[in-house]
């Protein structure tokens, strides 16, 4: 009887563990050959989308671009002056450098770069008193909602760098209703929130003559947390992250590059007492949304996430539910570089750094979206190849419990596509770079050699390897604390997603 027992269960979890190998393959794959089809060179939307009797002057509106900034990272300023040479019509940009300290190191990088392009309506906005909760991005990010002469407004990190026509594709993506440069189906669901892939790419000081560049010859360690961030974002990170996008099944936002209405925003935060939605649904957090929305004036809204760690997810269901919209994907990515820590950056990029910073936003992930953060482990290659080659030899192998001959398949066959998505996005900046059409088509100078574009494939396997290893372990730590190590000060998520300080 026991036997009769024990076979039923196992013919039911090797089923149970068939279907969803094949779901999580599925959805992994889907990520993949989206980026193989289409991130193989930087996309141009602009020739594919205008027409003949189209006219600049209608197809680009106005846009600022926010980018709140603290102290100095590596590449700074490549990083923002990559918004300056964006290839767009000059008179109908603006760029808003957001810092909160008038004594921030970075103040003479932003006016060397004021300077350098005084054709650019562009200023820096300093605000030592503005607190409106605990998220010091939304805070320095305040000022300039405010002082905005757009609606369309571009949120970019300080620490990222965009190609020159991401700007011109996140447009059209947002007024043609676009996602990787597909007409939107979903005609209930109109995007209102545009997106880049997020990136990072390990650096040292040969690519470097900045002289803002926080480098020194005396500083050349081999950073191998800043590689496993840059396999991490190459391979897993940005396969689920093109897929779910794609699926539309709920909001899958980075807060890096984001670009919406200022007035989208408003609506949305307008719309939280009103609506019922389990992201919303405390009556301290509708009071303050009802706040923020009465106060005269435009660009309020935003002041109603600082209460959040994790402030781009929650954007991105304020408008995926309160503006029934959705999110769209220009091809395009984002690349923050990563270096090592000097006294001009609060970055460290040691295996222990890279922990941590897995840990503090799985955790925060945890509270936002429990059954995502769950299942996670069931979509690194090592987890998914051990349920999947169970399930296999249960379903079509009878009286076998694990077939090594499957899983070695399932691993060789997980790395070589892992291998070559990591190479597609690690050259995407390059491919195309010569045949666009702007005359300001230059990389900075870290960008055009990095340094694993010339690795030899067992070095790079010995970083996928500890990357996949530590993926469990990481999970678990996350999982079985509540802390959250967060610019040096510890918070928890309360019940209502809002943080507070430990």
């Amino acid at each position: 009887m026991e036997q009769v027992e024990s076979s039923h269960f196992r013919i039911f979890t090797g089923y149970f563990f068939l279907l969803w190998y094949i779901v999580i393959l599925a959805v992994a794959y889907s990520g993949f050959f989206e980026i193989f089809n289409n991130f193989r060179s930087r996309p141009e939307l602009s020739k594919q989308n205008e027409q003949k009797d189209d006219h600049e002057e209608d197809i680009y509106e106005g846009v600022t671009i926010i980018r709140p900034i603290k102290g100095i990272d590596p590449e700074l300023y490549t990083c923002l002056e990559s918004s300056l040479l964006q290839n767009y019509p000059i008179h109908k940009l603006q760029v808003l450098f957001c810092i909160q300290d008038s004594n921030d190191e970075s103040l003479p990088i932003l006016q060397q770069l004021i300077d350098k392009y005084p054709k650019i309506d562009c200023k820096i906005l300093i605000g030592d008193d503005d607190h409106y909760g605990p998220n010091p991005k939304v805070n320095n990010l305040v000022k300039g909602f405010l002082s905005a002469k757009y609606d369309v407004l571009w949120i970019m990190d300080s620490n990222v760098w965009a190609s020159e026509n991401i700007l011109k594709n996140s447009i059209i993506t947002l007024n043609k209703d676009l996602n990787m440069g597909r007409k939107n189906k979903n005609i209930k669901r109109p995007v209102k929130l545009v997106h880049h892939v997020p990136l990072a790419v390990s650096i040292n000081d040969n690519n470097n003559n900045n002289p803002y560049s926080p480098f020194s010859s005396a500083n050349r360690s081999k950073n191998l947390g800043a590689k496993l961030d840059e396999m991490f974002l190459h391979t897993s990170h940005s396969k689920f992250y093109v897929s779910l996008n794609n699926l539309a099944i709920a909001p899958c936002v980075n807060g890096k590059s984001n670009i919406y209405r200022r007035s989208d925003l408003d609506q949305s935060v307008k719309l939280i007492p009103y609506k019922d939605n389990q992201f919303f649904n405390d009556e301290i957090v509708k009071r303050d949304a009802k706040y923020y929305s009465t106060l005269p004036g435009i660009g309020h809204g935003i002041k109603f996430f600082a209460r959040y760690i994790g402030e781009d997810n929650m954007i991105g269901i304020a408008l995926w539910e309160n503006c029934q919209s959705k999110t769209g994907l220009t091809g395009d990515v984002v690349i923050q570089p990563l270096g090592n820590k000097s006294a001009m950056s609060t970055n460290s990029n040691s295996v222990k750094d890279y922990i941590q910073r897995r840990v503090r936003w799985l955790r925060v992930r945890k509270y936002m979206v429990l059954m995502a953060t769950l299942v996670e482990p069931t979509t690194e290659s090592l987890i998914c190849g051990i349920y999947g080659t169970y399930a296999i030899s249960t379903v079509f192998f009878k009286g076998q419990w694990f077939n090594k001959y499957w899983f070695a398949f399932h691993m060789i066959i997980w790395v070589i596509t892992d291998y070559t998505q990591y190479y597609i996005l690690i050259n995407h900046v390059h491919k195309g770079h010569h045949n666009l059409s702007s005359s300001s088509s230059s990389l900075p100078p870290w960008l055009v050699r990095v340094p694993s574009q010339s690795y030899s494939f067992s070095k790079w396997f010995c970083i996928w390897l500890v990357r996949e290893f530590l993926a469990l372990p990481i999970w678990l730590i996350a999982m079985f604390g509540h802390e959250i190590d967060w610019r040096g000060k510890p918070f928890k998520i309360k019940k209502d997603l809002t943080a507070e300080e430990i």
